[in-house]
């Protein structure tokens, strides 16, 4: 019977990659005239660095639009670092795609709102992610796939 209990540490939260643009600025604050559309997209990576050591990152892409006018692009990576050792693999892959993911996101939500209100924009309050149900259609989608 395989080994049930976790092994599992925070080695470091990092923000690996950053980047802001606003074409429009300084006159899209005199300008705008209605509400943007704001475009949202993430996506998870997971890299096993050495034997029990995984690099997770999540990558998000916020932009907002008036029209065909982009007032903002912001594309950011927020990594974690984490030992994670248990002899079943489908607890680990779990414990990574979900719990992992869930530790890091808080950090990637508030450096997102806090780089568009450095950028004179209102802050974007980012809903919680449900890693786990996200986790959880994946393997439902890959068993109907078979």
């Amino acid at each position: 019977m395989a080994d049930t209990k976790v092994q599992f540490n925070i080695q470091r939260i990092y923000l690996k990659d950053l980047s802001f643009e606003s074409p429009m600025v300084p006159n899209v604050f005199s300008e705008m005239t209605s509400s943007p559309k704001i475009g949202f997209n993430f996506e998870s990576n997971i890299i096993n660095l050495n034997d029990d050591t995984y690099e997770l990152t999540l990558t998000f892409t916020v932009k907002a639009e008036i029209g065909n006018d982009v007032l903002y692009l912001l594309e950011l990576k927020q990594c974690g670092v984490f030992t994670i050792s248990i002899d079943d693999d489908d607890i680990k892959k779990r414990f990574l795609n979900v719990h992992c993911a869930e530790i890091v996101f808080p950090y990637a939500r508030e450096n997102i709102s806090n780089i568009i209100l450095k950028g004179g924009f209102p802050p974007l309050f980012i809903s919680p992610i449900d890693f786990n149900t996200i986790y959880q259609n994946e393997l439902d989608k890959r068993k109907e796939s078979k």
